[in-house]
């Protein structure tokens, strides 16, 4: 199992507040990143890898204590979406199964250690169950920046990415991707057929729908979290207290 989290981007909405990579953020005591990378000790995590492009010195440098991790760097991540960055790390490592993971989240080890124990031959991805109490609590307006996450009787995914015209949806997607060994070229292939390089990791999650490609769920009950702009920041340690799970 190898894991990568993608760090490339600037963060427009954010950057002008904090000057830096939205994975350099601290809260308690460490960045997000070091977060992120902390929660792979002791699992069966082969090899650890970083895509970078938006002031990667300061994110290599900020990592120089740690050991083992790899950097793949995205030149065009300025003009490409996150989508690129998969697709960079996904060429160089279709030897083995994967997990490939936002770099602007917080969770906690469960959510990898779970997907790593599961034998399944289906891209997976972890979903929060508990969206709609954090999103509350983070004061957001669902249908500005809320995305559909439906899934079926089996738990499987039937649609993703959507904008919301209604409240009723359960699930949230967590950023975090499972795509197993044997689906790697499945996916590079339907990456190769899109016109539009621009596309949201959502969206092509439900374009993988549409071609038949299978994609599991398994649901996450703790506490989980994104930052998407500065409330976040000032709101996190708050919010976490306030949510017992």
């Amino acid at each position: 199992m190898k894991i990568c989290f993608l760090a490339a981007g600037k963060s427009s909405r954010i950057y002008k507040k904090i000057n830096k990579p939205k994975c350099l953020i601290k809260i308690n005591q460490n960045t997000l990143i070091v977060n992120l990378i902390k929660n792979t000790e002791n699992l069966n995590i082969n090899k650890k890898y970083i895509v970078l492009g938006f002031q990667k010195k300061k994110i290599i440098q900020h990592l120089s204590n740690l050991k083992n991790i790899n950097f793949i760097i995205n030149k065009k991540y300025n003009s490409h979406d996150m989508l690129h960055s998969i697709m960079l790390f996904l060429k160089k490592n279709a030897d083995d199964d994967v997990i490939i993971s936002y770099s602007d989240v917080y969770y906690d080890k469960s959510v990898l250690s779970k997907l790593i124990q599961l034998k399944n031959k289906n891209i997976t991805l972890p979903i929060l169950c508990n969206w709609k109490k954090i999103w509350n609590f983070r004061k957001k307006k669902i249908e500005d920046d809320g995305e559909t996450l439906k899934i079926n009787r089996g738990g499987y995914l039937t649609e993703i990415g959507e904008k919301i015209y209604n409240k009723n949806i359960n699930y949230q997607f967590m950023g975090v991707i499972l795509i197993p060994k044997i689906k790697i070229k499945s996916v590079l292939d339907a990456y190769k057929k899109i016109k539009s390089k621009k596309m949201q990791t959502t969206k092509f999650l439900n374009l993988l729908i549409k071609r038949n490609i299978k994609i599991r769920t398994i649901k996450y009950k703790k506490f989980w979290f994104e930052f998407d702009d500065f409330e976040d920041i000032k709101g996190f340690n708050n919010i976490k207290k306030k949510i017992k799970l």
